[in-house]
């Protein structure tokens, strides 16, 4: 026994029901790792400090050269620097990345210093503490002001002290902008009830130079805490909610759509070929809705299949019923025969003994030709690519078996048929006997282009009106005590039904003339 093992296939309802999914979760997988990471968060913030970096440092440049027009302190500007300065544009691009930027310790705490500041730093430290503290209620940025050593001056806070040991001030008061991602104080001491932006465990750092003239008179230091994506979500929760519902009514519209232009007309063919397999309907109806142009290709084959296999379980029905009908008289024949001989030659004189084994061999010779018949009958109903041949060499080609005949075609040279060579020989080999075996000494082939049609005449016997319409019926013939099969001209209807053509009886005045309509 085979045993087939069972393979799982998703159904095609899952399928769709996947892809639904995937049509609501790529977009929002998409917009969540393209505009909602932490890294474009971050460089949103840093672009921010940045801006806010170059605005404080032009009004800390602006207080203290009303102090002091001309400093003779802080480092000196390379060359390089400061033709970059005098360009009309010199942005300064973000360039922080998390997926490749390294997060560094918390920021070190300042170094205490006992040195005082000197004159212009500390006549506008005050004014710049005020206009940080004034600034951070909105930005929420924390501010530092550093002199030329990198000791605070002005802050949004209360730090004191030098800056000078940390290496982003290191780097701006040797006139380089500088921006570093660094961890948090404490991670493990934020309290879970901490507000939504305070939960983010690093913090963006900028440290600008403060340039007057030539030389660097001190920095600004800027930090903030990115906003966190659950706060962005809650800040866009009406606009993520709309395109949501929207995201959700979309994909139900596409699975009702793809269940009733693919699923439902899936499930509905399927039903129709186990119906057709289990007999309770031969011939199904076409699909009311097929939905797509494949799937009505495929109901209507579907359909033309349960057809065809339906005639040919008719035909072979027919076929057997009449195999057994015509093969009972030879083999009842046969079998007397032989229970005659079997009793011996003294049972039956010589004469008679003759005439029983002629019509063993007449019987014999009957049921071979029948079966030779049933099978040239089965091999015509197999389907076939007819490729036109010239109908001289189809002619030629039936003649060869009727030398001794008048076989004459009426038809341009090069008429051609939709048949192949082994069709046509087949179709007018059987035609030709028909008409010789029924008294015709001449056979006429001629082509009517107009109607499409090939025209056979003999001056034989002739067809009966009431025989007409039976020509093409199996076992039906009128020479039966002659040897005649009757599968003839069923051989050559069903070679023509192949081939898209049918033959038809003409009227004649003399002999039969039969008419294949292509």
């Amino acid at each position: 026994m085979l045993i087939i093992k069972q393979k799982w296939r998703p159904s095609l309802a899952l399928v769709i029901a996947l892809v639904c999914i995937a049509l609501v979760a790529l977009p929002i997988i998409g917009v969540l790792g393209a505009r909602l990471s932490s890294n474009q968060f971050a460089r949103e913030t840093e672009r921010s400090l940045l801006s806010q970096a170059v605005i404080f440092a032009e009004v800390y440049a602006a207080a203290f050269s009303d102090v002091q027009p001309t400093p003779d302190v802080g480092h000196i500007l390379s060359a390089e620097q400061s033709e970059r300065l005098k360009q009309d544009f010199h942005p300064i691009p973000p360039s922080l990345d998390l997926l490749s930027s390294e997060v560094s310790p918390p920021r070190p705490d300042p170094v205490a210093s006992d040195e005082p500041l000197n004159g212009p730093y500390e006549a506008i430290s005050r004014t710049l503490s005020q206009l940080a503290r004034s600034a951070k209620k909105t930005t929420l940025s924390g501010y530092v002001f550093t002199d030329h050593a990198g000791q605070v001056m002005a802050s949004s806070g209360s730090i004191s002290g030098s800056f000078l040991h940390v290496p982003e001030v290191s780097q701006a008061l040797q006139g380089l902008t500088v921006s570093v991602l660094r961890h948090r104080d404490d991670p493990s001491r934020r309290h879970l009830l901490n507000s939504i932006s305070r939960d983010t465990s690093y913090r963006v750092f900028v440290a600008h130079p403060v340039v007057l003239g030539d030389r660097v008179i001190g920095a600004v230091y800027l930090s903030r805490t990115p906003m966190d994506l659950r706060k962005f979500l809650f800040q866009e929760r009406f606009t993520l909610g709309s395109v949501a519902v929207f995201m959700l009514v979309s994909a139900v519209g596409v699975g009702w759509i793809m269940w009733r232009l693919i699923s439902k007309p899936i499930r509905d063919l399927s039903s129709q070929s186990r119906d057709v397999a289990s007999g309770l309907r031969p011939t199904p109806d076409p699909v009311q809705h097929y939905g797509v142009q494949e799937l009505a290709d495929l109901g209507k084959n579907v359909v033309s299949m349960a057809a065809t296999l339906s005639e040919r379980s008719t035909a072979i029905e027919t076929y057997t019923s009449h195999v057994t009908h015509e093969l009972k008289s030879p083999v009842t024949a046969i079998l007397g025969a032989a229970e005659l001989l079997s009793d011996g030659p003294s049972a039956v004189s010589g004469d008679r003994n003759r005439k029983l084994v002629h019509n063993i061999q007449k019987e014999g010779l009957r049921m071979n030709a029948l079966l030779g018949r049933l099978r040239e009958l089965a091999r015509a109903s197999v389907q076939t690519d007819p490729t036109p041949t010239s109908l001289a060499d189809i002619v030629q080609a039936a003649s060869a078996a009727f030398s001794e005949k008048v076989i004459e075609l009426h038809a341009p040279p090069e008429t051609h048929l939709f048949l192949s060579k082994d069709q046509g020989q087949i179709v007018l080999h059987h035609l030709l006997q028909n008409a010789f075996q029924h008294g015709a000494t001449r056979v006429d082939i001629s082509f009517d282009a107009a109607s499409n049609s090939l025209i056979v005449s003999d001056n034989g016997t002739g067809i009966t009106q009431r025989n007409s319409a039976r020509i093409a019926d199996p076992f039906f013939t009128t020479r039966r005590d002659q040897g005649g099969t009757g599968l003839g001209l069923s051989i050559v209807a069903a070679v023509l039904k192949q081939a898209g053509a049918a033959i038809e009886v003409m009227a004649s005045k003399q002999g039969a003339s039969l008419r294949i309509r292509f």
